[in-house]
């Protein structure tokens, strides 16, 4: 059970924290779920009291709306947007899987959708910060967090899926970053949610597809500089990332690289899953406090109107400000963790600083 809700590594051959450590002590599964309950609570609440004030819709309803339309036998991809039903700034640009996932929520009316599902998603990131103990939450002192639950975006449940292997249920949604998600943790959950969600999606809607990519074109047309896709890594600086393929046996060493050479919207809250890398109370506030210098330089520096900039301005700032900062704390642990066993068997001949030391496959978070 430990394997589904864990990314810390079992039976390595590095020294464990002292339950005295602060930084490292483990958190009894009942006050785990204690603080992650009351902390999705407070998210959910102050989502349900902001939600009405913003004249944008958030971004969790136009895929919402589209459950809604789906389950009335209607084409989303031609009911949101500019000038459509549901009024948004661009077309449904996702997969219909992403509006099959919200299902369960369409009965709700779109400020509960918002609440229940940011708090939800708040309270899965807790619980997976918390891996390593209380000083993790310190966390949710930074930019990335906040903007992912006020803008209610997929992303606190996504990045909780890195320690809760179930949650890759709903890679499908987002698959581009869910690429780099399941780069970092393969499990069969994200494999079975990709083809459940898919094939719920064909039963709905079998000529979706081809919405799917009117509503691409659409949004390109309305986009001026096509689709702010970047990934970081190729960024001045970016190449750097790679130093952490060193600790390539370590799951927050796969994450950091995969996020970093996989074209995505570089916005704060892609960034959060960054928070589950650091150790310990000094680690979390310096990159917390990394993450408000980041917002900063932004805001100060390049106050653009236009989201292509913005998100371009952001994809080059996150290169000092998280990645490299995050690329130092990977390089100072150990390369440990477990690989399959063609893959042990092919490596044996490898120099032992690149080849790490091998666990079981049974003991590995990721198995």
């Amino acid at each position: 059970m430990r394997t589904l809700f864990s990314l810390r590594p079992q039976h390595s051959t590095h020294k464990a924290p002292s339950a005295g450590n602060a930084a490292g002590a483990a958190v009894s599964h009942r006050s785990r779920l204690l603080v992650a309950v009351l902390i999705g609570i407070v998210a959910g609440h102050a989502v349900l009291l902001q939600t009405p004030n913003y004249e944008i819709p958030r971004d969790l309803m136009q895929f919402w709306y589209a459950a809604r339309v789906l389950l009335h036998g209607g084409d989303p991809y031609a009911s949101i947007g500019p000038g459509a039903g549901f009024k948004y700034p661009w077309p449904l640009v996702y997969p219909l899987p992403s509006a099959v996932a919200l299902i369960p929520l369409a009965w709700l009316s779109a400020t509960w959708a918002c609440a229940v599902f940011a708090g939800l998603g708040t309270a899965c990131f807790a619980w997976a910060v918390m891996e390593y103990g209380y000083a993790s939450l310190l966390a949710f002192g930074s930019v990335c967090i906040w903007h992912a639950i006020f803008v209610v975006q997929w992303s606190p449940l996504l990045a909780a899926s890195i320690v809760i292997a179930p949650l890759g249920f709903f890679l499908v949604v987002k698959p581009t970053i869910g690429v780099a998600y399941f780069a970092a943790r393969p499990t069969w959950w994200s494999v079975i949610g990709g083809v459940t969600l898919t094939a719920l999606a064909f039963a709905l809607d079998p000529g979706w597809v081809g919405q799917w990519q009117a509503a691409l074109d659409r949004a390109l047309a309305i986009a001026k500089h096509g689709f702010p896709y970047r990934a970081p890594g190729l960024m001045p600086g970016g190449i750097l990332v790679l130093a952490a393929l060193t600790r390539w046996r370590r799951v927050e060493a796969r994450l950091l690289v995969a996020l970093a050479f996989i074209p995505h919207t570089t916005l704060p809250y892609e960034l959060l899953p960054l928070f589950l890398i650091p150790r310990g109370w000094r680690q979390m506030v310096s990159l917390v406090a990394l993450s408000h210098l980041m917002w900063w330089v932004v805001a100060r520096d390049f106050p653009h109107p236009d989201f292509y900039y913005t998100v371009i301005e952001y994809t080059r700032t996150s290169i000092p400000c998280l990645y490299l900062p995050c690329t130092l704390m990977v390089l100072r642990r150990p390369n440990v963790g477990a690989a399959p066993k063609w893959l042990e068997t092919r490596i044996a001949s490898w120099p032992a600083w690149i080849r790490g030391a091998a666990l079981p496959r049974a003991m590995s978070p990721a198995a």
